[in-house]
């Protein structure tokens, strides 16, 4: 449901769209930020600037909750529990390997 309130309302500048940012994209920046200044720092992954983070890390979210798309791309339907969370997972891997591989290939 967030996620589609954030598509939704990121296409208009208002105050809807200045208090979620406030009060959602803010909070989770500022949790993600410590983790990625130390792997950057360790040369894990290279510096990424935070706007190209967020849209790296927070849309695939929208794979999980998009079901007329998702059937169209072949998700079965009814989807289980088990096939959400191992798309979650599948999701998580891509970003987080994607990431660090860029880090590992530029700091060597």
């Amino acid at each position: 449901m967030i996620g589609r309130i954030l598509v939704d309302e990121s296409s208009r500048d208002t105050e809807r769209l200045d208090y979620l940012y406030e009060r959602h994209i803010v909070p989770t920046l500022q949790l993600m930020a410590p983790s990625i200044e130390r792997l950057v720092a360790s040369g894990r992954m290279a510096p990424v600037p935070m706007d190209v983070l967020f849209f790296a890390v927070i849309p695939p979210v929208s794979g999980m909750v998009d079901g007329p798309l998702e059937r169209r791309l072949g998700r079965p339907e009814p989807a289980s529990s088990r096939h959400l969370t191992d798309t979650a997972e599948a999701l998580a891997t891509l970003v987080v390997n994607g990431l660090l591989a860029t880090g590992a290939q530029q700091g060597r």
